[in-house]
């Protein structure tokens, strides 16, 4: 019987989430409370999931950043991949949430998040392009048990859907939190969630 296992982590809380600012492509540092979790995050891997085999991370710095503890802490290095970055939000990015209310088309967003084509940006269709591309890619390479992965809410809402057969949903039905941990559970060809959005 072949198991795998990949490790799902949003990035710590960043000075845009703390701010409520809408952060695509922009490149905000995480707080004083984003390294915290990231340590709590790397403490909860290391105690429970090793030997972790490989980390992935967005290349953005609030996800690099995050990827940067728990490698230290698992002592493994890190590989980092333009196609776990999120969703380029064009014309919204940095934009404070309360005052996107008022945009133009954010009725059409709230309805459709996930079909919906961000002004001058990209639709998140195209994030869950990039994230399908990565997961057959990752699991072309038999060189590995335990995956981590560090990213951002849309790629990480587009792993679960794909195992939970729910990938052309309009939104998700869960949340993820920063630095939160979900795992997908691989038995042969058998995929399951075994673990969704735990915040150590």
């Amino acid at each position: 019987m072949k198991s795998k296992r990949i490790i799902l982590i949003r990035h710590g809380e960043s000075t845009a989430n703390k701010n409520r600012i809408l952060t695509g492509r922009s490149d905000p540092d995480l707080t004083r409370n984003g390294y915290r979790q990231a340590k709590k995050a790397s403490q909860f891997i290391k105690n429970r999931y090793m030997p972790v085999d490989i980390l992935y991370t967005s290349p953005l710095k609030r996800a690099f950043q995050t990827a940067d503890i728990i490698a230290g802490h698992v002592k493994t290095s890190l590989k980092k991949t333009e196609l776990l970055i999120e969703t380029d939000f064009g014309n919204w990015e940095g934009m404070d949430k309360n005052d996107l209310s008022l945009e133009p088309g954010w009725d059409r967003y709230i309805k459709d998040p996930f079909h919906f084509q961000f002004p001058g940006g990209e639709s998140p269709q195209d994030v869950k392009k990039r994230v399908m591309a990565f997961k057959e890619k990752l699991h072309l390479d038999s060189g590995w048990n335990n995956a981590v992965i560090v990213s951002h809410y849309t790629p990480i809402a587009f792993f679960i859907l794909s195992i939970l057969g729910n990938g052309s949903d309009t939104a998700s039905r869960f949340k993820i939190d920063n630095a939160a941990l979900s795992v997908i559970e691989k038995i042969n060809d058998f995929e399951y969630i075994g673990m969704l959005n735990y915040v150590p």
